[in-house]
């Protein structure tokens, strides 16, 4: 191996990249590294070409991380005097008698030195040997394979995913008209203190973020803030091939974890350790400590190092996509130059304006496909988009079209109206082809492959909106049969208007006490048995109703039952009790039976009024 730097000297970094791509790189062992060894390093400082930096050993910190050990490192290379070691330089090898020692991976924040840790090799080489559940397939007409990142088996797959409750995923995402970004599951986070107190070893990844309005940027900076993720102004991505840039990983060279690619991009950024074969070493610390990940790595260029006092950090661009993601553990990420992962493409058309005058405009991008990350990514970018179009803090009343294509079956498609008074910003919280991708990737049932989303916005300054303040009864008694009764809303003047909505009263609640609650139809609770597979799950999001819609709920007094996903009304009591000690089963729950009129809104509604009345008897 020193015969092969030394000719390596002769022919440039790159040269010696490609011969050490064709062999096993020889490892210098932790147990041999002693304090005042010195050695260099490879990185990018800028563009795409890996420099060499010097360092010398501090110390061996045992069991810094469970079974893991980290050496202590610093520099004094006039090349990092300015800016130390930075974000983004993690995964930077380390050799000692040009054998390779270690991958850059942890910084102090306020240092006034180039003193860091890195993580031993073995301890990285070891995540690369993880089992994968997820299968890989021949694509068609390409060099490579296309992973399925999901669990072997159905009944892994239901091991695996935690039991997510249609109604409660939904309902855990908040109003819909507040922002759900920072509502839907994440990944537990990495525990790492807050920047200001943080005086120890952290992991930083800068992801380059491009083509972001400043509030969306500062969604993601929230969304990411309990990760190893540090969102930072960057350029674009080229989001595929790009003529004349790197189609190859090598030791030193920046490597790209594409979250989000297209007109707006999302790049997490580190440094290559090491290639043998496919296997891509990175990194040498996780991003999230997801284990099994899939996301579209690629080639990048660096922009600049920027200094900093608190913690300096890289812009990157991301180039060319020649790998997967395949694993995010405690030492190291791992890709595959032989996978392609998929991802999601988002399409948002979007108009707004007056009759008179319209701004057209549309977005498209791709988006990681990960059950956990993929619903707030996606509403990041729909935020951005609304947004850039209407930026304007005033009344605004939207009209969104959403549709989720799913393979192997029926698309799920909304229509969702809805009036905010702070802005076009708000209107995501809305947006039900956003929010149902958290209970569906997260279902227990079975694996569901999203294959696109498509939205189109309609944005209008109007003030089309009633804040709904009582319901009032014609007589004091609902016939059974058609009725009509008077809500009264407020609008945002101020004014008070009254509105007949029908309802429909069914002749089996006769001579009763029901309750009768009003609502816009997306507040209206659903009406559908507790989902016991996937094709129920899918019906029951099929049930959801619009915003411009009025829905009128009678709730008796009498249980029902939902059984096998099916609703069973009229049970007689004894049924009723013997199933009572048996309501904690999905298979098998008390029901409380509904009956529900729907009618055209003529304005958007918010709000929820409820009453009791009696039901003449016949």
């Amino acid at each position: 191996m020193r015969g092969l730097v030394r000719r390596c000297a002769a022919v440039g970094v790159f040269a010696c990249a490609a011969v050490a791509h064709a062999q096993p790189t020889e490892i210098f062992p932790v147990s041999k590294v002693q304090p005042g060894q010195t050695g260099y390093g490879l990185t990018t400082f800028s563009g795409t070409k890996p420099e060499r930096f010097t360092f010398e050993v501090v110390s061996v910190v045992k069991n810094f991380l469970p079974k893991q050990d980290i050496v202590l490192v610093k520099s004094d290379d006039p090349k990092l005097a300015v800016s130390g070691f930075w974000q983004g330089m993690s995964g930077s090898p380390l050799y000692i008698d040009d054998k390779l020692m270690c991958a850059f991976s942890y910084g102090f924040r306020f240092n006034k030195v180039a003193l860091g840790g890195c993580t031993p090799i073995e301890y990285m080489k070891r995540e690369g040997e993880a089992v994968r559940r997820g299968k890989a397939v021949q694509a068609a007409g390409g060099s490579y394979k296309m992973v399925q990142p999901m669990a072997a088996t159905l009944d892994d797959w239901r091991r695996l995913t935690p039991v997510v409750d249609a109604a409660e995923a939904m309902a855990a995402l908040g109003p819909v008209r507040k922002s759900w970004l920072l509502s839907a599951p994440l990944p537990a986070p990495v525990a790492r203190p807050s920047p200001v107190d943080d005086q120890t070893m952290t992991a930083s990844m800068p992801l380059s973020i491009a083509g972001f309005s400043a509030p969306a940027f500062g969604q993601l900076t929230r969304l990411f803030g309990d990760s190893n993720i540090v969102p930072v102004r960057a350029g674009g991505t080229a989001g595929g091939k790009t003529e004349g840039g790197p189609t190859q990983f090598v030791p030193g060279a920046p490597l790209a974890v594409e979250l989000i690619r297209g007109d707006m991009s999302a790049v997490g950024i580190c440094t290559v350790s090491s290639v043998e074969g496919d296997q891509v070493l990175s990194c040498g610390h996780p991003i999230f400590q997801t284990g099994e990940t899939y996301a579209p790595v690629a080639t990048a260029s660096i922009n600049a190092v920027v200094p900093s006092a608190q913690s300096a950090f890289l812009m990157g661009t991301a180039i060319n996509e020649i790998g997967s993601l395949v694993q995010d553990r405690q030492a190291a990420i791992v890709a595959d130059t032989g996978l392609r992962a998929p991802t999601i493409p988002v399409d948002i058309s979007i108009t707004s304006g007056t009759d008179k005058h319209v701004a057209k405009g549309a977005f498209h991008v791709e988006i990681m496909n990960n059950k956990f990350l993929t619903p707030s990514l996606a509403g990041a970018a729909v935020m951005n988009a609304i947004n850039y179009y209407l930026p304007d803090r005033d009344m605004v009343t939207a009209r969104v079209e959403s549709q989720v294509q799913l393979k192997g079956h029926e698309p799920i498609s909304f229509v969702d109206y809805v009036y905010a008074a702070d802005g076009a910003a708000s209107v995501m919280g809305a947006v039900r082809g956003l929010r149902v991708l958290v209970p569906l990737l997260l279902n227990p049932f079975a694996p569901v492959s999203v294959e696109r989303v498509d939205l189109k916005v309609d944005l209008r300054f109007e003030a089309n909106y009633g804040e709904i303040k009582e319901v009032k009864i014609p007589s004091s008694e609902l016939l059974v049969g058609h009725n009509l009764i008077q809500v009264e809303m407020s609008t945002w003047d101020g004014k008070d208007i009254s509105e007949e909505v029908p309802v429909d009263v069914p002749a089996s609640l006769a001579g009763s006490i029901i309750q009768l609650e009003v609502c816009a139809g997306d507040a209206a609770k659903l009406d559908a048995p507790p989902p016991v597979d996937l094709p129920s799950l899918l019906h029951a999001f099929r049930s959801l109703l619009p915003g411009n819609v009025w829905s009128v709920t009678l709730y008796p007094a009498d249980e029902g039952v939902a059984l096998d996903g099916k609703l069973v009304r009229d049970l007689p009591q004894s049924a009723l009790d013997k199933l009572h000690p048996q309501s904690h089963t999905q298979r098998a729950v008390l029901y409380k039976p509904i009956s529900r009129t729907k009618s055209s809104a003529k304005r958007v509604v918010n709000g929820t009024s409820s009453t009791l009345v009696r039901v003449r008897a016949r």
